[in-house]
């Protein structure tokens, strides 16, 4: 006997933990695989940050012998990788106006895949083991010989950390796999089971079964569909305007509350569904705006190195 209270969705991501752990394995996943999906690229924001911030570093270091020995390997791998990531986002962006792209979270063909499916040793199952182990102990091996080889401390205890955070993310993503293929084996159950109480001349229409790429695109559709039309009603209980800004959210959010709260209103069940949907609308942009909020900081570091930068660049003139 199933005691059924709300209709389960699949799990999500986790607030501010997902997105550093993508952005932080994205460093080596730029050159570990290929044929990325266009949003699995994400946020671009915040690596065009990065980009410009430690482009900056390349070339203040360069003017300093003493900091470039120390930290000519970090350089010289960062340079390639944002290198790298700008050529995928391009590859990305021009399959999807040639409407070949890859499913929009498509996280990349790995290259040992590639070389294994070359003599027919590719699947499904050695995809998924390559993606949670293979290319972990790969980074994990280059940072080894990083240390030993280059006497190199920086990037490779850089590279032991996006190890970690590879595997954080492949278990995470294989979590997610293993609740939604549960969540739609028990839907297949209950609707087995309602099906078996229907009368036996009830007339039961066949149903055709969608070809892959059709699913892929509903899915695609009316996911994005959903997604805006979510954020739009968000939006209009929160009373914000484009571009959204999560202090913004939060100053409505917490005047909102205040006006709608149930112990001003007598407990009433209006005030009450008012309220949890404040909540709901709040929760929503506090995770869409949150990888976002991060980049303040960073921001401010990042005039300070531009400032950094020019000064040094005319004290160097000056004294030509």
């Amino acid at each position: 006997m199933k005691d059924i209270h709300t209709e389960r969705s699949s799990p999500g991501r986790i607030p501010i933990l997902s997105p550093t752990v993508h952005c932080v394995s994205m460093t080596a996943l730029v050159y570990l695989r290929s044929s990325f999906g266009f949003v699995f690229l994400r946020p671009k924001s915040v690596f065009f940050a990065f980009s410009w911030a430690f482009l900056l570093f390349v070339i203040f270091a360069h003017y300093y012998p003493n900091l470039w020995r120390e930290y000519w390997a970090i350089c010289v791998l960062g340079t390639g990788t944002i290198a790298l990531y700008w050529l995928h986002l391009l590859v990305a962006f021009t399959r999807e106006l040639y409407r070949a792209g890859e499913h929009d979270h498509y996280s990349g063909t790995s290259h040992a895949l590639r070389i294994m499916q070359r003599f027919g040793l590719g699947s499904a199952v050695t995809e998924k083991n390559i993606h949670l182990w293979g290319e972990p102990v790969l980074v994990l091996v280059t940072s080894g010989v990083f240390r030993l080889a280059f006497a190199e401390t920086h990037l490779s205890a850089w590279l032991v950390f996006v190890a970690a955070c590879m595997v954080c993310k492949e278990a995470m993503n294989y979590w997610t796999d293993v609740r939604r293929d549960k969540i739609k084996e028990d839907m297949i159950r209950d609707a087995e089971e309602q099906a078996g109480t229907l009368p036996d001349n009830h007339p039961t229409a066949e149903i055709p079964k969608p070809t892959r790429k059709a699913a892929v695109e509903r899915q695609r559709d009316s996911r994005s569909a959903d997604e805006t039309a979510r954020e739009r009603r968000f939006a209009e209980l929160l009373r914000l305007r484009q571009p959204y800004s999560l202090d913004k959210a939060e100053e409505n959010y917490v005047t909102l509350v205040r006006l709608e709260h149930p112990d001003t209103h007598k407990n009433s069940p209006e005030s009450n569904a008012r309220t949890a949907e404040l909540n709901e609308a709040i929760e929503f942009f506090r995770q869409k705006l949150a990888a976002e909020s991060l980049l303040t900081p960073y921001f401010e570091m990042l005039a300070s190195l531009t400032n950094q930068l020019l000064m040094n660049l005319k004290i160097a003139a000056r004294g030509g």
